[in-house]
């Protein structure tokens, strides 16, 4: 279960926290929304999600390299549940500091307004990004935003640990309003991932 969830908590990174906000791709979205996400790096096979947003709650349905599972971060509760719907378990653990937090929204950043486009009917703002963040990650490109803040396409190349790959995220399908609280629940026919499954990831931390 260690690299389901370390994958499914990757593919969350970008979602930021939900607080006031104003036209800037380091502020918080303001609103909530659900969409599908296309994921692509350099180097690497093509990621697919698909995003529910809400000021307390995440969900993000992950496909990547045959995978598909699910996380939930519960903001309030500092839980993060990972869902695997082939062998219907469910394995829950604490959400670490930060890790649905804007990924630009701490370190040195340089951001300019580039214009206004319209992204497959989507009226955004592209702004020129530059920087690197609290985690020591750099990135140069663009990002597109919705006046809710709401990140629709991020486009450039990143460097993490001296290696700069070239990255490009986008949603489609971008619906903007309230959520279903259900898609937030834990499946009834689900069960705890067994103990004895847990027990090689724990060993490996001695």
């Amino acid at each position: 279960m260690k690299s389901i969830t370390m994958l499914a908590a990757a593919a969350a990174l970008a979602l930021p926290l939900a607080a006031p906000a104003k036209a800037d791709p380091r502020q918080n979205p303001t609103a909530d929304y659900s969409a599908d996400a296309v994921a692509k790096t350099q180097g690497q096979p093509d990621a697919t999600s698909k995003i529910w947003y809400t000021k307390e709650k995440v969900r993000v349905d992950v496909s990547h390299q045959g995978q598909t599972m699910s996380v939930i971060m519960d903001r309030p509760a500092k839980k993060m549940t990972v869902l695997v719907p082939k062998s219907k378990l469910y394995e829950q653990e604490t959400m670490p500091e930060g890790e649905a937090q804007n990924p630009i929204a701490s370190g040195t950043w340089e951001v300019a307004k580039a214009g206004d486009e319209d992204l497959g009917g989507v009226s955004t703002t592209k702004w020129t990004v530059s920087g690197k963040g609290a985690d020591g990650r750099g990135f140069k490109g663009f990002i597109w935003t919705t006046k809710e803040n709401i990140q629709v396409k991020m486009e450039g190349e990143a460097e993490d640990e001296g290696r700069k790959v070239k990255v490009v995220s986008e949603l489609k399908n971008l619906k903007i309003g309230p959520v279903d609280a259900k898609v937030f629940e834990i499946p009834k026919d689900f069960k705890p991932v067994p103990k004895d499954e847990k027990a090689p990831k724990d060993e490996k931390k001695n």
